[in-house]
């Protein structure tokens, strides 16, 4: 759910500020929207856990899941209350056919927990899939506000665009990098509990090899950041990109020695950690360029 501000108030905002453009979504409406999703989100990992328990008796032997009087009217509520904030987020913004993205993403989930997750590549890419729907939701909900940039500012608008296109790249390589990894770490239970996940199906070494195939051009992206802001004089931001470049090397080195679920555990936790780095650096960027810009 960091996304969803980071993207609005420090990607967009200073776009839209500098041009005297204002947001389609209030900002009580955008706090329903985020309270909406963090409640989908919530329910779906909670649905992720009730389908999950017999590989968690081996994989996760402290996990508990909520009994079942308890959690189907849990699960129920949050999806309903999590759809209705969203609705009305999207009923001010004017697009209230955007309703179905968190519509879907309630029946991606369920599908994804009951089915999709013991497929194969179902589940690594359904995951992916959803990711780079909720990082695009700033920007689909302020689709009116976008077309007015572009229309009457396109050297903005294509800017904006362009580094949105680069988060969700970024996103959707680190995603599917961790979901494979997490399928190794998660390889035993799973075989234990009758799933086909890629792991199971390939094995722990190839799924740990495809998790590297998709991780490779992040830190050569991030490189390539590190560099053009050294050469912009820009050393504040050169700085927070040398620590998540350092941060990327460690996990490049890492994926390939995969060799137990225990190493799959610590890398998985490590390509969280790069990810938060990387939305987050929205917020640094931004507040960088705010008070040491000349």
């Amino acid at each position: 759910m960091l996304a969803l501000p980071s993207f609005r108030y420090f990607l967009m905002l200073p776009v839209m500020e500098t041009r005297l453009l204002n947001f389609g979504l209030s900002e009580p409406g955008f706090a329903l929207l985020v309270l909406g999703a963090g409640m989908i989100a919530g329910a779906g990992n909670l649905i992720n856990d009730y389908f999950d328990q017999e590989s968690d008796r081996i994989n996760l032997k402290q996990r508990s899941v909520l009994p079942e009087k308890i959690f189907w009217p849990v699960y129920s509520s949050l999806n309903l209350l999590g759809l209705s904030l969203c609705g009305w987020a999207a009923w001010e913004a004017g697009l209230l056919n955007l309703t179905l993205i968190p519509l879907a993403s309630v029946m991606l989930l369920f599908r994804y927990s009951e089915h999709f997750k013991g497929q194969g590549w179902y589940g690594p890419l359904v995951v992916v899939l959803l990711c780079l729907l909720w990082v695009a939701l700033p920007w689909l909900y302020e689709y009116k506000a976008m077309g007015i940039l572009y229309r009457y500012y396109p050297s903005d608008a294509l800017y904006l665009n362009q580094t949105w296109l680069v988060y969700l790249v970024l996103v959707g390589l680190i995603t599917l990098s961790r979901e494979l990894i997490k399928a190794c770490q998660d390889r035993d239970g799973d075989q234990e509990a009758g799933l086909r996940t890629v792991a199971v199906v390939m094995g722990l070494k190839r799924c740990r090899n495809m998790a590297f195939g998709a991780w490779v051009p992040v830190p050569v992206l991030n490189f390539l950041v590190l560099l053009h802001q050294v050469r912009a004089d820009a050393l504040g931001e050169a700085l927070y990109s040398g620590l998540a470049l350092v941060v990327a090397l460690v996990i490049t080195y890492r994926i390939p020695r995969v060799l137990t679920t225990s190493d799959a555990a610590r890398v998985s936790l490590l390509l969280k950690a790069y990810l938060a780095l990387g939305i987050g650096s929205l917020w640094v960027y931004y507040m960088l360029f705010l008070y040491t810009a000349p």
